[in-house]
């Protein structure tokens, strides 16, 4: 669709979630309800309060006095209601304590079960984006580190654990970066099947989006502690 042309269209069909509650603090969620139906064609209030029912959030309890975490439920069910294929997330999760978070991350997964919806979802928290994401992309201070698949990027990495005379003895163009310690060294690789065959003496870990991201962060220095 052409996204000048079929604005309306388009927008009618994405939903936007935020780290902070964009509605008012003295709206409810039967007032909300009422807003939404008159911006969506597509609101389905009945929808809406199934997932209000879901959550256990209040239909009549001002916004003003709903928890962070009953905000954020507020927010995917308004969001989920009016038939979106795309749902942008703007750290949706960040200060959910571990349980509210992974309900929500439970809904993006029944929510993608539909081939016909997508995620654009930015988060710090990398295990959330683990448990949901099929493409990764790292941009640290506006530069794009790495993008891909993610269990690609998985597979493809992994951490050389080793002394430092043995690191000494590995070809540094192999290596990302290392961290250097009292203890030894642990140098990422972004070809694990060619680092493996090459070094096979040496134990080479899986790894993690969290520790990918850490190793690339520092590439620039190569080594560091």
């Amino acid at each position: 669709m052409d996204h000048i042309k079929d604005e309306y269209e388009i927008k009618e069909h994405i939903s936007a979630v935020f780290d902070e509650l964009p509605f008012h603090d003295d709206l409810n969620a039967k007032t909300l309800s009422y807003i939404m139906k008159s911006i969506y064609k597509e609101w389905d209030n009945a929808k809406f309060r199934e997932y209000l029912e879901r959550f256990a959030l209040p239909e009549k309890k001002k916004f003003g006095k709903f928890s962070k975490g009953m905000k954020m439920k507020l927010q995917i069910a308004a969001a989920l209601s009016h038939n979106a294929r795309l749902l942008v997330m703007d750290e949706a999760t960040t200060g959910l304590d571990p349980v509210v978070r992974n309900e929500i991350l439970d809904i993006f997964l029944e929510y993608l079960q539909d081939e016909n919806n997508s995620i654009l979802m930015s988060s710090h928290i990398t295990t959330d984006l683990e448990k949901v994401a099929d493409s990764v992309t790292f941009i640290d201070k506006g530069k794009l580190l790495i993008t891909g698949y993610k269990d690609d990027i998985l597979e493809s990495h992994g951490v050389i654990k080793c002394t430092k005379k043995d690191y000494a003895d590995i070809d540094p163009s192999d290596i990302l970066s290392a961290r250097i310690s009292d203890f030894g060294v642990s140098a990422m690789v972004s070809d694990k099947a060619s680092a493996m065959r090459k070094y096979s003496g040496l134990v080479i870990d899986n790894t993690t989006l969290e520790e990918i991201m850490l190793f690339y962060v520092n590439a620039s220095k190569k080594e560091w502690m």
